[in-house]
């Protein structure tokens, strides 16, 4: 999974996946890891009263719009491991939890009034591999930092029902993703 609200995972996760799909005989220049960002500068929680420390915060469209990329992203990339592969385990049972990620986020923009921004990623632009085992490990590393993406945000402020989607789609991430991914492999 890919998020633009990070820099250092998209820079990361970006590599993973230009490595995985020169490997696979695709061209790396394929993979564009691109989706809006945008910070603001808010006091920090942490900050006494009155304190003029600044920290750069992404700001909550932003939080919404990486995360559902990244979702987007996911769904993605199992795609066309099922569409190379056929139904296998475990990306046929995990891409279904991937929309009802997506789906969840996309959610949170519509009770803001927002529409959700559309996926940026398609057949042409996710990587594809060799076998199974070798989506199984960039997979397992996307869950990784997908957790990582949930925690940075989940260390923020939040309204209570984004907090409440970022702790779920995280919990699946970790306790049932990412074992599937590791197991896999």
């Amino acid at each position: 999974m890919l998020t633009a609200g990070h820099p250092g995972r998209v820079l990361a996760l970006a590599s993973v996946l230009a490595l995985s799909t020169a490997a696979c005989g695709g061209d790396a220049s394929s993979v564009s890891p691109v989706a809006p960002t945008s910070v603001t500068s808010v006091t920090t929680a942490a900050s006494p009263p009155g304190a003029a420390t600044q920290a750069a915060v992404p700001d909550l469209v932003s939080m919404l719009a990486a995360t559902l990329q990244d979702e987007y992203h996911a769904q993605m990339v199992y795609q066309g491991v099922l569409n190379d592969f056929g139904q296998v385990w475990p990306f046929v049972n995990i891409i279904t939890a991937e929309a009802r990620h997506a789906q969840s986020i996309g959610q949170l923009f519509a009770v803001r009034g927002l529409a959700a921004p559309a996926s940026l990623w398609s057949a042409g632009n996710v990587p594809h591999f060799t076998s199974v085992r070798d989506a199984c490990g960039v997979a397992a590393v996307a869950e990784v930092d997908n957790i990582a993406l949930y925690d940075q945000y989940l260390g923020l402020e939040l309204p209570a029902d984004v907090r409440t989607v970022f702790v779920n789609n995280r919990a699946a991430s970790l306790n049932g993703h990412l074992p599937a991914f590791n197991n896999c492999k």
